[in-house]
C-alpha cells in the first residue's frame, strides 16, 4: 500500500517504536549489539559526510536525532562543535560521553526544533528520516535552522536482514511503499537543493543472499557507497544564499 510520506503519517499507520531507543545506553557502542548495522555503515557514511562538508574546524554542527552519538564524536574529532538534538535522554547521555566536550546535548523533537532560525553551519540527519511519522514538518525544521549557503547531509538505510534483501533485489518500488523522489520534493520545497547523492549498499554475493533467503538471517554485511541506490542513500543539499 502507498504511504504518502510528503504528508504527516497517521498514528495508526505508523509503528515506529522511538522508545525503543530509550533502553539501549552503552549498547550503542556495542559493534555485535543491538546497533551492529549502524557501526557497519558508520565508516561509509561519515566518510561521505566529511568529504561533502569540508573543513569543520570552529563550525557548528547539528546532528539531528543523534543516538548515541555514533556520528557525532567523529563530526567533533574532525574539530566541529557539535550539538546533538534528540528525544531520548540516556541516547544524549551515551553521546556526550562519547564525543567529548565539544559536544552538546539537546533533548527535542526534529519536528519542532529548539533553535533560532540560521543557527548551524550544517545539518547531519544520520539513519533518522525513516524514524520521523512527520516528515514534511521535520525537514522544514531543519531547513529552518540551516544558514545561508550551509549543507544539509543524511543517510537513510533499512537495516534488518529482510529489508536488505527487499532493498537489494528493489522489491521496495514493487510494493511501493514509498513513492519515489519523496525526500527530493520535500527538500527542495524546504529551499535546499541537491549537490551530491549516492548509494550505500551491503557487499553481499549471490551465495549470501541464497543462504539468507532460505535461513532469513545473515551476519552483518560491510557496506561501501557506489552509484546503486536501491538498498539505500547519501545526500548533500544546500541551503541557498540569502
Amino acid at each position: 500500500m502507498l504511504i504518502d510520506r510528503t504528508r504527516p503519517v497517521p498514528p495508526a499507520r505508523c509503528s515506529i517504536d522511538n522508545e525503543y531507543y530509550e533502553g539501549m545506553d552503552e549498547l550503542w557502542w556495542d559493534p555485535a549489539g543491538p546497533a551492529a548495522i549502524l557501526h557497519a555503515i558508520n565508516r561509509p557514511r561519515v566518510g561521505f559526510y566529511l568529504q561533502e562538508l569540508g573543513g569543520l574546524e570552529g563550525r557548528r554542527v547539528l546532528d539531528a536525532g543523534c543516538g548515541g552519538g555514533l556520528v557525532a564524536r567523529e563530526l567533533a574529532a574532525a574539530g566541529a562543535e557539535v550539538v546533538g538534538v534528540d528525544r531520548s535522554l540516556g541516547s544524549l547521555g551515551v553521546a556526550r560521553r562519547a564525543a567529548g566536550a565539544s559536544f552538546r546535548p539537546a533533548q527535542g523533537r526534529l519536528e519542532r526544533l529548539p533553535f533560532a532560525a540560521g543557527s548551524f553551519d550544517a545539518v547531519v540527519a544520520a539513519d533518522v528520516l525513516e524514524h520521523l511519522p512527520d516528515l514534511p514538518a521535520a525537514v522544514t525544521e531543519l531547513a529552518r535552522v540551516l544558514a545561508a549557503g550551509g549543507s544539509f547531509v543524511f543517510d537513510t538505510v533499512n537495516r534488518t536482514p529482510w529489508s536488505w534483501f527487499t532493498a537489494v533485489f528493489g522489491l521496495e518500488q514493487v510494493l511501493r511503499m514509498v513513492p519515489r523522489g519523496t525526500h527530493d520534493r520535500l527538500l527542495r520545497r524546504a529551499g535546499l537543493a541537491p549537490v551530491t547523492v549516492c548509494g550505500l549498499a551491503p557487499q553481499i554475493g549471490p551465495g549470501v543472499v541464497a543462504r539468507g533467503l532460505l535461513t532469513r538471517r545473515i551476519d552483518v554485511p560491510a557496506f561501501a557507497t557506489g552509484n546503486g541506490r536501491r538498498a539505500s542513500y547519501l545526500g548533500h543539499y544546500r541551503k541557498a544564499l540569502a
